[in-house]
């Protein structure tokens, strides 16, 4: 008789729409049906939504439609993971972390073998966030977290040992060479001419309140946000990407990685195409990861103010500058050794301006930095930590991981 697949349940971010969580997903199901090609790997998410994640075999519904059928996966699976992406956090709202403590204790009810696998946390900084994240921990037979920050944080809420493994997105295979030339031919961008790619997003809102900033979309209640200092950062980022764009000899490549209502990345980068005049600026949105590093392979240098782009762009060994909106970036930089290259947002405008970003750049450009090999070596240490925790108990299960 053939040998029945292991069924997984993996819950994480906003697969749906969020390039970065789609990253995550897709990596944790490639890399465990590529070493057990039986096991059965279940996600929640919209099956209308972006293209067909590789290795998934069941996609269960959000929302109140979807728990039922979460309930039932959850019981017959062999493994529960809560992998990867800023779930234990309370800058959008602090009823973030109170709801996957709630969550994370209703499957445990139904299977105890959940484990929390490379998780973004922090910053908590509300008392009912950290209390929460303590019970979420104590139901979980092991915590991982993706880097130092989010265990200095987590290490404030419980006394259960936290190890870290890097992000699960390092493990992401990019879609073949010639899929990415395709794709920059389809916007009238010649392969091997100098490419600054850059992923921005609105940042400068007011944090913690309780209602979600997806909620508030839905409902159509406005989002606070300090404009004027947004519009002061466009100007920057213009000026800058202008000056590096005519160094170069570049073109610029505004590739947005959330583009839903509530965090609007192509709004975004549609309004800093409408200002970048003087250069060649082309905006596409790619919802495939794959894809979405492929293209990352063909740049000069990339400028993100999201973290996944710099991974997936640390993958192809491209010269990388953050906008940093929380300590997660400095975590990300740490682990890829670069003792530079990054601005944060919350010291915008005082502590810098276009020509810190320029130098940044400039920095990042002339580096000797080998990202590709520290980032292969990432992958490695996460996939070994994945098939660990995601086979754990099943003898036979567990295969060799070859180092990178």
């Amino acid at each position: 008789m053939p040998r029945m697949g292991l069924r997984i349940l993996l819950l994480g971010g906003d697969a749906d729409h969020n390039v970065g969580d789609r990253a995550i997903v897709s990596a944790l199901s490639q890399c465990i049906v590529s070493h057990d090609p039986s096991a059965e790997v279940s996600i929640v998410a919209s099956r209308s939504a972006g293209p067909r994640i590789p290795g998934v075999t069941r996609m269960i519904p959000r929302g109140a439609s979807g728990v039922a059928g979460l309930c039932r996966t959850a019981v017959a699976a062999e493994s529960i993971l809560v992998a990867g992406g800023g779930l234990f956090q309370d800058d959008d709202s602090r009823a973030k972390m109170p709801y996957w403590a709630a969550r994370i204790a209703l499957l445990k009810s139904l299977n105890p073998r959940i484990a929390g696998h490379s998780i973004g946390a922090g910053p908590l900084r509300h008392v009912e966030s950290r209390a929460a994240a303590g019970i979420a921990c104590a139901a979980m037979t092991t915590v991982s977290v993706r880097d130092r920050f989010a265990q200095e944080a987590l290490a404030a809420c419980t006394s259960r040992s936290i190890d870290v493994v890097p992000d699960p997105a390092f493990m992401l295979e990019a879609a073949p060479r010639g899929d990415a030339i395709d794709f920059l031919r389809s916007l009238d961008l010649v392969p091997g001419r100098p490419l600054i790619v850059v992923a921005a997003r609105r940042w400068f809102h007011n944090r913690g309140g309780f209602v979600p900033n997806v909620l508030k979309a839905k409902a159509g209640i406005g989002i606070a946000r300090d404009e004027r200092r947004f519009e002061q950062l466009l100007d920057v980022l213009v000026d800058g990407l202008t000056h590096l764009a005519r160094r170069l000899e570049a073109a610029v490549l505004l590739l947005p990685s959330y583009n839903v209502a509530h965090e609007g990345d192509d709004v975004v980068c549609e309004a800093l195409a409408w200002r970048l005049s003087d250069v060649s600026v082309r905006m596409a949105r790619i919802a495939d990861p794959q894809l979405y590093k492929a293209v990352l392979g063909h740049a000069s240098l990339i400028i993100s103010s999201r973290m996944h782009p710099l991974i997936l762009g640390a993958g192809m060994g491209v010269p990388l500058v953050g906008l940093s909106y929380n300590d997660k970036f400095q975590g990300l930089f740490d682990q890829l050794g670069m003792a530079t290259g990054l601005l944060p947002l919350d010291d915008f405008p005082d502590r810098w301006g276009a020509r810190d970003l320029i130098a940044a750049a400039e920095a990042a450009l002339g580096g000797q930095d080998d990202l590709r090999h520290r980032a292969e070596l990432l992958g490695t240490a996460v996939r070994r930590s994945t098939l660990e925790v995601a086979f754990a108990g099943w003898p036979g299960r567990m295969p060799e991981v070859v180092d990178a």
